[in-house]
This record gives structure tokens, C-alpha cells and sequence, in this order.
């Protein structure tokens, strides 16, 4: 007996899984956000039809890739959030290191591929902030949090803070990666850390430094953050 109209495939999720790292690859490409939903499904060797039944428009194969990042990218942030702290300006400094190592890893393909797709884009521009942009954000945010209660930063409103420690790190990765700037206009990646962290502890640091936590050496070390696979 045929499975009842509308019903799915046992092995669906497997194989619209094995599809995502497909069309992730695809999209990877340098005319890859620009490709039509039926390059996508000539990249994933599957008809229309079939790419269709899985995602339904061309925007759902986006939303799905994206979606995916944001899941393999999960214990990085939780790692962010939660992971021990160094005293401040350590802490902050490793981090942003650790954001370079994992967009090294494939991170600059994530926010190249988001933003080529999500700017002006009613549906995909919300999506690759949720699951993407935010997320880092929100980690990021968590982590700060943590070095007010030890009176280490201002308690200023975090968000803000956030979004200060993180969007010119993001705008440099940006310009020397997926921009060409590391060619056409090279930047010191370590002067220009060390540069930002002492004006934002000008800004928002008490001028204290609290003791490193248990392990805390530890954040931002060999491991490198992957979202690609």
C-alpha cells in the first residue's frame, strides 16, 4: 500500500539533510547566491520536482542552509556565552580572535552568503538575522553580562555593548575576506584588536579585572569553530 497524499518518506529528513550540504556548497560558489532554483537543483543532481517537494521555493533551500549553520554553530555561541572567563580585556580580546579563527574555518561564507541573499529581501534579510546574526549577538551579549555582574564593564545597556564590541570586528573580517580587501588594502588583524578592545574599554570598561575562572585559559584555544561542513 502507497503512503497516504501528503505523508512523508521515512528517510525525508536524512535526505533533505544531504541536500542542504549540497545547495550549502552550491551557494558557497562566488555566483552562488544568484543561483536559480533550477541551477540548485542541477547542483544537487535532483529534478525540480524533487528539490521543490523538499523546500518548496528557492528561498526555503536558503532558509535551510542558513537554518543549519545556525545548528552546527550552537556549542561555539554556547561557548561564548558560557564558556569561563579571563579577566576582562583577556576575555574580550580571545574572543574576538576565536571569531577570526572560526571565519577563517568557513563563518565568512555563512555572513557573505546571508547578506548577499537577506539585504532588502522581506523573507531571508529576517531569517539570516535569526539565525545568524542574533545568535552571535546574543551570545556575545551573555558574555558581557557576565563581566558587569563582576564589575568589570559599566552596567550599560548590553545590547548596545554588544553591538559596539562586535560590528567593526565583523565589517573588518568582511572587507579582507569576502570583500577582497585583504588584496587590494591588507589590514593588521592584531593591531587592529588590540586597537579596538582599548577603546572600547575606554568606553564601557570600571578599570577593574577580575581573576580568571577555573579553565578559562582554555576559551578561544586550538579548537576551531566550524559551520561548514
Amino acid at each position: 500500500m502507497g503512503r497516504p497524499a501528503g505523508s512523508r518518506n521515512p528517510d525525508f529528513e536524512a535526505t533533505r539533510s544531504s541536500l542542504v550540504v549540497a545547495l550549502q556548497k552550491r551557494l558557497a560558489e562566488p555566483d552562488g547566491p544568484r543561483a536559480s532554483f533550477r541551477d540548485m537543483a542541477a547542483s544537487a543532481g535532483v529534478s525540480v520536482a524533487t528539490l521543490r517537494h523538499y523546500f518548496n521555493t528557492r528561498e526555503g533551500v536558503i532558509a535551510a542552509v542558513l537554518q543549519q549553520w545556525n545548528e552546527q554553530g550552537q556549542r561555539y555561541m554556547l561557548e561564548v556565552a558560557t564558556g569561563p572567563l579571563l579577566p576582562v580585556r583577556a576575555s574580550l580580546s580571545g574572543f574576538l580572535h576565536y571569531l577570526a579563527i572560526g571565519w577563517a574555518s568557513g563563518v565568512d561564507e555563512v555572513h557573505a552568503i546571508g547578506i548577499a541573499c537577506g539585504l532588502r529581501e522581506p523573507e531571508l534579510g529576517p531569517r539570516y538575522l535569526c539565525e545568524v546574526l542574533d545568535p552571535t549577538l546574543e551570545a556575545v551579549e551573555a558574555r558581557l553580562a557576565r563581566h558587569i555582574a563582576r564589575g568589570e564593564l559599566l552596567p550599560l545597556h548590553v545590547r548596545h555593548m554588544a553591538l559596539s564590541l562586535v560590528s567593526a570586528p565583523i565589517l573588518v573580517l568582511l572587507h579582507q575576506g569576502p570583500l577582497g580587501g585583504k588584496k587590494e588594502r591588507p589590514l593588521n588583524w592584531g593591531q587592529f584588536v588590540e586597537d579596538h578592545i582599548n577603546a572600547f574599554l575606554r568606553a564601557y570598561g570600571t578599570g577593574e579585572e577580575a581573576p580568571p575562572e577555573p579553565g578559562a585559559e582554555a576559551f578561544g584555544g586550538a579548537r576551531r569553530p566550524r559551520t561548514t561542513s
